[in-house]
């Protein structure tokens, strides 16, 4: 009889906070208290549903300095296809304005 092999393979994603090679995300805050946390929605339309949800949750268990809703970027851009590229100003801008960055995807 031949010898059968088995490859396991793990449905979990190496998330990039689990790993050490390329750049290292920000340092993130130990509490929520006294920050402002700025919600992120895509274009699908379940989006901001999802984050006004989240946005609710947090208000209620942390003393938020400020909670602020972007609103979804509507379209990709025809030119190049990098929704990052349309809205680098925006993210900068984002950036100054909250501590704390959520985003979410919905359908």
């Amino acid at each position: 009889m031949a010898s059968l092999s088995l490859t396991m393979l793990s449905p979990l994603p190496v998330y990039l906070d689990e790993t050490t090679a390329g750049i290292p995300l920000a340092p993130r805050p130990e509490t929520l208290n006294g920050r402002v946390v700025a919600l992120l929605p895509n274009w699908r339309p379940s989006a901001v549903e999802i984050l006004q949800a989240v946005g609710g949750l947090l208000a209620g268990r942390y003393r938020l300095k400020g909670l602020v809703l972007e609103q979804p970027a509507r379209e990709l851009p025809q030119r190049t296809g990098g929704l990052i590229d349309a809205i680098r100003g925006q993210l900068d801008d984002l950036a100054k304005r909250a501590d704390v960055v959520i985003t979410a995807t919905g359908d």
